[in-house]
């Protein structure tokens, strides 16, 4: 099942650049939901909860490491909060070691992919996630 076009995403990584290479390929596979930014995960969960009534988010693309709290933090906030344990979560991460993998995994990550990406491959990524945790 592919996942819908019209998805409100939250995009979370501490280099501009990288968040806005998202958005390209997010614009690129044709979604057309919001497309919110965070540069940390502390801003990562005050969005969360600020957009929860009006325009909630409904994806998570998060890098997996950052200064502070890294994705793992805010993976572990989603998977253990009942409001947002359904979010579907894509992690994204420059560095592909097993024990990376397997402790997103642990913690509950839909998916994991590796930077660079293509659009196919995040793309596919996304609608794997949407299976995996979707929530329409």
């Amino acid at each position: 099942m592919a996942a819908p076009k019209q998805i409100n995403f939250l995009v979370v990584d501490d280099f501009f650049s990288i968040r806005k290479a998202v958005k390209v390929s997010l614009a690129n596979l044709g979604f057309y939901g919001e497309v919110f930014e965070a540069d940390s995960v502390s801003r990562a969960k005050e969005l969360i909860t600020i957009k929860e009534q009006e325009s909630p988010v409904e994806f998570i693309i998060s890098d997996l490491d950052m200064p502070g709290e890294d994705g793992i933090e805010l993976l572990k906030f989603i998977r253990t909060n009942s409001k947002y344990v359904h979010l579907p979560f894509l992690m994204l991460s420059g560095v592909n070691t097993k024990d990376q993998i397997l402790n997103a995994i642990t913690f509950g990550v839909s998916s994991y992919l590796i930077k660079p990406w293509e659009d196919k491959s995040i793309g596919q990524k996304i609608d794997s996630c949407w299976l995996k945790h979707g929530s329409r």
